[in-house]
């Protein structure tokens, strides 16, 4: 019964039955006799196989739901076994992309050199859509930033490792606020920021609609040091963390803006399911590394 569950949640979120197969590392035809053998077994049919590619019904999509959690309670159950073994096998890791310009080198120097059997996979993403694949299982664990005073979701383990400050930035040479201003006052500029979903470009854009601004975006692009570049050049304002101006390689070229009516500061959690198994002390050395990251930055 496991497996035909396995199965089902596999087909129904792969939305393939190739992908499915792939996915729990068996063939096709495998995921179909479960996928048979479960309707046999319940009397009713899981997918409307009428349509292609075929897609759950309505109960299929009900049995669905009910199978996700008793699936994640059995591996929860094995983990619980296996927390005393050491480490080896596939480690999912997923970095929210305002942490891991400041603190992912250090970590996967740890890791590799801590743990040389561990099969180390990273994802970087935004700190809320990597807080629900961990829920959904699709990692074994993340960094992610939340607001100060917030919590992840209840379902998930999760420690506050630290905080990143983050401050205004201008083009030195081109400096026009060589002076204390409100937040407000920088409304009509230009601004380098990360495309939307970013939890530092949400802050600002929050903070200036409460003032009745709007932010004008002049360009919207990944990647921390691009966006200090960009700002270095004379191309607009930007919003990064501290630690990563620091360290940058056009950190000279780069003033800050004193803003006397906003600060941002966003405290960095690592979040994990609630029975991590045999990445337990993964987790912990991840934690310790990033902790330290935190406190050595400025």
């Amino acid at each position: 019964m496991i497996e035909d569950l396995q199965a089902l949640v596999a087909a129904v979120e792969a939305r393939s039955l190739t992908k499915a197969s792939a996915r729990l590392n068996v063939t096709q035809s495998a995921v179909s006799r479960r996928l048979q053998h479960l309707e046999d077994v319940l009397g009713a049919s899981l997918f409307d196989r009428t349509q292609r590619p075929s897609s759950p019904t309505a109960l299929g999509v009900r049995i669905y739901e009910h199978a996700v959690p008793i699936l994640r309670a059995v591996e929860d159950l094995v983990a619980m076994a296996k927390e005393k073994t050491g480490p080896v096998g596939i480690m999912k890791l997923g970095v929210a992309q305002g942490i891991g310009d400041l603190v992912l080198t250090d970590v996967v120097k740890r890791l590799q050199s801590a743990f040389p059997q561990l099969d180390l996979r990273l994802r970087t993403d935004w700190s809320r859509g990597l807080s629900q694949q961990v829920a959904e299982g699709e990692l074994d664990a993340a960094l992610i930033l939340l607001p100060a005073s917030s919590r992840p979701p209840v379902r998930m383990q999760g420690r506050c490792l630290g905080s990143v400050r983050t401050h205004i930035i201008q083009a030195r040479k081109s400096a026009r606020f060589r002076r204390p201003v409100r937040l407000l006052h920088l409304a009509n500029e230009p601004w380098i920021l990360n495309p939307s979903g970013c939890g530092y470009r949400a802050a600002l854009e929050d903070a200036m609609g409460e003032r009745d601004g709007v932010l004008r975006i002049a360009i919207d692009t990944y990647g921390t040091e691009v966006q200090l570049r960009m700002v270095a050049a004379g191309a607009g304002l930007g919003l990064v963390p501290l630690g990563a101006l620091k360290t940058s390689a056009v950190r000279r070229d780069i003033a800050t803006v004193d803003v006397t009516d906003f600060s941002l500061c966003l405290d960095a959690w690592m979040v994990h399911r609630r029975q991590p198994g045999n990445m337990r002390k993964v987790l912990e050395a991840i934690a310790e590394e990033v902790s330290e990251g935190l406190e050595r930055l400025p």
